[in-house]
């Protein structure tokens, strides 16, 4: 193995160890002592390579343990510290908790200082105190920094006539190799910089300072040999390491009179002198129009390094090193955000380039720990050449005097708010956040009048504010906070009761008092987006706010608003939103549609089918409002000596379509009684609803025996249900009408009349609408006539609908008579069209009226 290598040697000297025994601890509620015994010893032995040691290389004594310094911690917590071994064997008065985990740290020397003969010793070890124990706690301390040689070759003395080297560390020391020295020094951990000068025996004569190789990273517990060599053919000086060391890359520097000749890289400074600060206000630019660094290398650029001292420039990503000739994607793109520019340095770097730090300088902060950023140049060319001192670009950043504060308190609801700004800067680079919850929102100044550095501000918002305002104004990484509180509510807006919403008006109350300047808004919503707030006239009498002409089934808010000059709002209310309810018309109330459903086949003896009808459309549950009594007077046929026999005489429905004329007993009373009522619907065509008294029942006779009728059934139209023979009346419904119309014929019999029936129920089965007088329909009437039921809700006017009942009925008699009328079958046939009947109600076109 060639004897011109960097090595890392490892060597050992094992100390015998120090005993130190103490009490235990005394705590609340702990009883006992236990025995702490200390043992402290120093290891020399360095590190190779990977989990390679030896043995040789000592060439200094290891410190005497007693001279170590000594500490005990609790966690983060210093529990004791002393400057040797022999203070914390004299200290008596030390006390531990048993139980308690603690670490014991033994040192020698300070990390911090660099040179030679300047090792640093340090070692720890976690331990627990026992009760009734003896705990022995062995601290071994290694070599905590790291040993560097330099050793030059025959071959290398022979060339030069003088020669020396120096190292530069992180912590910016510089320990100097003169040509004797042999010895090691000793380095905190992290990388150093190794550069060597030269001066020829013969040819070029002047001294010379090459940088040996990239930078070092040294690590703890190593020792490094750098061995330099000279191979006077090429002539280029050989840089080794020990074979131990892993993925090593040779290094060679060419020492011909043309290289060592050859001008070093230098840099010219454009819009800044060298180390020396330009004051520049944080955001600012710098006053020259551009401010850069120009790199020659008249050998060529091989490494333009950069090192930034700003902290606020590393808290955002940009890095404190960097080779500007290989920076990665990542650390350039941060760089970039922040303003950097370069160029030449890519790789096509030549000779000559430029880094640009012209804006930069406006992302410079302004803090009270620090003011001042530094930025260090440094290049090395392709002969290994370095610029003589690194340039240094200095900015003192100043205070911009950014705040911002809000104006006098504004008025509830306001879209308006006034504010300073204080900046030395452009205020338009000041970007503003209102803030509700967790959401925030941009906001832009809608008007910007400066005077120097105090900038008033406008605000103007899409919408009334409704809590305190509070708002954050931004400016680079600056941030202040921008809260303006709000006055009172000067009026506000609320529905006294959900019953004083109509279809058409609506009464509003207000609390608070308004003068002139104040205008009642209102905003009609179109699906589900608010619409254009639009002035409403209203009527006011004390706190009540009365509106009329609205639309029904409408969603409207409504508020009160302040304008100034400009007509922004200053003040607004609450907002209030009320749903009028809607002019509902009940499915099928001219009754067009009518399902037709064949109940007895009389086929097969000749006799008369039976139907019933339901007076709505298919099975849609939405529209099956109407109903009627068809399934009870249809639910027996007839019987002779008990046995089931085909008399459908028995089973007729009484509510029967129009647009069915010959199953109507109207058409049976003209056809086979002599009488001349009309049939058909409301109008020149269309479709009613007849309703009549049917006679029905097993017990129902047609013969020679006699005629009567076993029950005698008024028809009825109503809204409901009807299910096992059980009517149940009425139906959600959450408008209220104020009147019913419809239009009727009536044919009396016997005198009979009828009274149509009409409530509106609360949610409670509470009669909220009742009708104001009955109607009565006692006379027969043979063309259709208009019937008008006025609905009165007084006293329950706050109250809102939950049901409707409406009930029509051929009679209101408890016991209707019904006329035997033998129609065209006989006795054969089972008199099969024969049937009683009695009063019939005809009904269409039933309407509701919501005229308040």
């Amino acid at each position: 193995m060639s004897n011109r290598q960097l090595v890392k040697l490892a060597f050992c000297v094992c100390l015998l160890p120090f005993f130190f025994s103490c009490s235990s601890e005394r705590d609340e509620g702990s009883e006992g002592n236990g025995t702490l015994r200390v043992q402290v010893s120093a290891n020399a032995e360095v590190l190779v390579g990977t989990n390679t040691r030896v043995n040789d290389g000592i060439e200094q004594e290891v410190p005497d343990v007693n001279d170590f310094s000594f500490s005990i911690f609790k966690g983060e917590t210093l529990r004791g510290e002393w400057a040797t071994l022999a203070e914390f064997l004299a200290d008596d008065e030390l006390t531990l908790r048993s139980g308690n985990n603690y670490v014991a740290k033994a040192s020698y020397g300070d990390v911090n200082n660099e040179g030679f003969e300047l090792p640093y010793y340090e070692g720890n070890q976690p331990f627990v105190i026992k009760r009734g124990q003896t705990t022995t706690v062995e601290v071994t301390c290694y070599l905590a920094n790291a040993k560097l040689s330099i050793v030059y070759t025959d071959d290398f003395k022979d060339y030069f006539s003088e020669y020396t080297a120096e190292v530069t560390t992180s912590l910016g020391n510089t320990v100097n190799y003169v040509s004797d020295e042999t010895r090691y020094a000793y380095f905190k951990p992290g990388e150093v910089q190794v550069r060597v000068k030269v001066k020829k025996k013969e040819g070029y004569s002047q001294e010379v300072t090459l940088k040996v190789g990239e930078d070092y990273a040294l690590e703890a517990r190593h020792a490094y040999i750098l061995t330099l060599d000279l191979d006077a053919g090429t002539p280029s000086i050989n840089v080794s390491f020990s074979d131990d060391i892993p993925n090593q890359e040779p290094v060679t520097i060419i020492v011909s009179d043309e290289a060592l000749s050859a001008p070093a890289p230098y840099f010219t400074a454009n819009g800044f002198n060298d180390d020396q600060p330009i004051d520049v206000v944080e955001g600012k630019s710098a006053e020259a129009s551009e401010v850069y660094a120009y790199l020659n290398a008249a050998g060529g650029i091989a490494h333009c390094y950069l090192t930034t001292h700003s902290s606020s420039l590393i808290e955002q990503g940009w890095p404190e090193t960097v080779d500007l000739t290989s920076v990665s994607a990542e650390n350039l793109s941060a760089m970039q955000k922040l303003g950097f520019q370069m160029a030449g340095l890519g790789d096509k770097k030549d000779k000559i380039a430029k880094i640009d730090f012209t804006n930069v300088v406006p992302f410079l902060e302004y803090t009270e720990e620090g003011t001042e950023h530094l930025f260090e140049l440094r290049a090395t060319d392709k002969l290994s050449k370095e610029n003589v001192e690194p340039l240094k670009f200095r900015v003192s950043s100043k205070d911009n005097q950014f705040a911002v504060s809000a104006g006098q308190s504004v008025l509830y609801g306001t879209t308006k708010m006034k504010a300073n700004l204080t900046l030395d800067g452009d205020p338009a680079r000041v970007t503003y956040w209102l803030k509700k919850g967790e959401i925030e929102q941009q906001v832009v100044p809608s008007s910007i009048k400066s005077n120097g550095i105090s900038h008033d501000l406008v605000f103007k918002f899409d919408e009334s504010q409704y809590a305190d305002i509070q708002m954050e104004a931004r400016y680079l990484r600056r941030k202040s906070t921008l809260n303006s509180m709000l006055e009172a509510p000067a009026v506000s807006l609320y529905l006294e009761y959900p019953g004083d919403v109509w279809t058409k008006e609506a009464t509003l109350h207000k609390r608070g008092t308004l003068d002139e300047s104040w205008t009642f808004q209102c905003a009609k919503w179109k699906k589900n987006e608010l619409g254009a707030w639009t002035m409403q006239a209203y009527s006011l009498t004390d706190d009540a706010i009365f509106l009329n002409a609205l639309t029904d089934s409408t969603k409207y808010t409504y508020r009160f608003v302040k304008f100034d000059e400009s007509q922004d709002i200053i003040g607004a209310s609450d907002t209030l939103s009320i749903v009028t309810e809607k002019e509902f018309q009940i499915p099928n109330s001219n009754f067009e549609s009518c399902i037709k459903e064949k109940r007895y086949d009389a086929s097969g003896t000749g006799g008369q089918d039976i139907y019933i009808f339901y007076p709505y459309a298919e099975n849609n549950l939405s529209e099956q409002w109407w109903n009627t009594r068809n399934l009870l007077t249809t639910s027996e046929r007839g019987s002779l000596l008990g046995a089931t026999c085909s008399w459908y005489y028995s089973c007729f429905p009484g509510s029967v379509p129009t647009n069915e004329e010959k199953l109507t007993a109207s058409w049976h009373l003209n056809n086979y009684d002599g009488q001349s009522l009309t049939i058909g619907g409301h109008g020149d065509e269309g479709t009613a609803i007849e309703i009549a008294t049917v006679g029905w029942g097993k017990g129902n006779k047609w013969s020679g025996i006699g005629k009567n009728s076993e029950n005698k059934t008024a028809g009825s139209l109503f809204i409901g249900t009807f299910a096992e023979n059980v009517e149940q009346y009425g139906r959600t419904f959450s408008s209220r009408p104020t009147e019913v119309r419809f239009w009727y014929k009536y044919y009396s019999y016997n005198d009979e009349f009828t009274k149509p029936y009409v409530s509106v129920e609360d949610k409670n089965g509470n009669e909220i609408g009742k009708m104001e007088e009955e109607l009565i329909i006692s006379n027969s009437v043979n063309e259709f006539t208009e019937g008008i039921i006025k609905i009165s809700y007084i006293g329950h006017e706050t109250e809102k609908a939950a049901k409707i009942k409406i009930i029509f009925l051929s009679t209101s008699s408890q016991s209707p008579a019904t006329k035997a009328v033998h129609g065209s079958l006989n006795d054969w046939k089972g008199n099969g069209d024969s049937r009683h009947i009695g009063s019939i109600l005809t009904i269409d076109d039933v309407s509701l009226v919501y005229d308040k």
